[in-house]
């Protein structure tokens, strides 16, 4: 990708702009706006002030190059290492799926439901496959009275998922344990007050149909669940007897019509449970909470 001297901000926004839309971009005009914002380190109000501003020339290779990255395909979250969830700045890498805005439905109604089985009371709640840790520190930081576990297969996750939590003040009231779904906690014979969790929930053969910014660049674990979708619902459920005080809350996100079948999961465990199916701003479905060993409620 070669241009000429852009010898104002409004050009090298207009020419970013440009070049995102010609390669087919959803969203050029607002990804050049991001663009520009962080290379230049202007806010969206002093970027719009400072179009008539000279543009660094020292800056252009940067902004082709990631230009060319995004036309690739590569998420811009990625490029810019950054995601805003909650309210809150997170940092995300290739290691880490990107926090998306259902998740955040998840977030509101664990922290709303948790209040009423809670009430003021501290409570420990465990964020299972945390990823970039988004779930676990949004709790953390809107509940400073709650203690929090999160769990992650990956490594390379839960360094994300440390740092994310540094970023935003609560690293002292999150543990991060390396293990599979529950098994750290099972194995520290630790019992939690609520399971919440955003487990990979395509199923296999739905992978290479996802879009290209998805499928070729987040993380096939944090993507793939199996068969039908549905395999870390079934391992995290068969493990919550193990870690769950009673009465307790468990609360997953679930793909568009996995709802019902992941309920049923929840109502077969060898306790009391009362399920409820929470729908997203689009209407589909997309948590299930299980209150579990206590009545249903009217």
């Amino acid at each position: 990708m070669e241009t000429g001297p852009l010898k104002t901000v409004e050009e090298a926004y207009r020419w970013a702009f440009s070049f995102l839309q010609k390669r087919g971009c959803d969203q050029a005009l607002f990804e050049a706006e991001l663009l520009l914002r962080r290379l230049l380190g202007r806010d969206r109000t002093r970027l719009f002030a400072g179009m008539g501003d000279p543009f660094p020339e020292d800056r252009l290779p940067k902004l082709q190059e990631w230009l060319n990255r995004r036309a690739n395909g590569e998420p811009i979250q990625y490029i810019l290492r950054e995601q805003e969830f909650y309210g809150r700045s997170f940092r995300v890498s290739p290691a880490v799926l990107i926090p998306r805005p259902e998740t955040e439905i998840l977030a509101e109604n664990v922290m709303r439901e948790a209040d009423r089985i809670g009430g003021d009371r501290p409570l420990s709640v465990c964020d299972v496959g945390t990823g970039s840790g988004a779930l676990a520190v949004t709790l953390a930081a809107e509940r400073p009275r709650w203690s929090v576990w999160a769990t992650d297969i990956s490594p390379a996750a839960l360094e994300v998922a440390r740092d994310n939590a540094r970023r935003n003040g609560v690293e002292g009231r999150i543990r991060f344990v390396r293990g599979e779904w529950l098994n750290p906690l099972r194995h520290r014979g630790v019992r939690v007050d609520v399971v919440v969790s955003n487990p990979p929930y395509i199923p296999s053969k739905e992978i290479a149909a996802l879009q290209r910014q998805v499928r070729d660049f987040e993380p096939r674990l944090s993507l793939d669940g199996g068969e039908d979708g549905l395999d870390a619902y079934r391992r995290i459920i068969e493990q919550i007897p193990d870690v769950l005080r009673l009465p307790g809350l468990v609360a997953f996100e679930v793909g568009a019509g996995q709802s019902r079948r992941v309920a049923e999961m929840l109502e077969r465990m060898p306790l009391p449970v009362s399920v409820a199916i929470l729908p997203d701003l689009a209407g589909i479905e997309r948590v299930v909470l299980g209150r579990i060993g206590q009545a249903s409620k009217s």
